[in-house]
């Protein structure tokens, strides 16, 4: 029994609505790892530690990372 729904296109609206929440979850983490860049910056400015140099690395490399699951969310999925 179809009831008038065509399954393809059901199918098809489901999974574009998955990858659409996937992208607006990839903007929101995106914006997460900036404030996280942003907040190493003002800590590197009233706090001073041996380990600046590993911390603004880590925030660095979580950025360039949330960027490219990003790009994946948008381009390959």
């Amino acid at each position: 029994m179809n009831f008038g729904i065509d399954t393809f296109s059901f199918n098809e609206a489901l999974l574009g609505t998955i990858k659409l929440l996937f992208i607006v979850g990839g903007v929101l983490y995106f914006a997460f790892a900036f404030v996280i860049i942003r907040q190493i910056s003002v800590m590197k400015k009233t706090l001073i530690t041996p380990l600046e140099l590993e911390i603004s690395s880590l925030g660095w490399i979580h950025l360039a990372l949330t960027t490219g699951l990003f790009l994946y969310f948008v381009f390959g999925l």
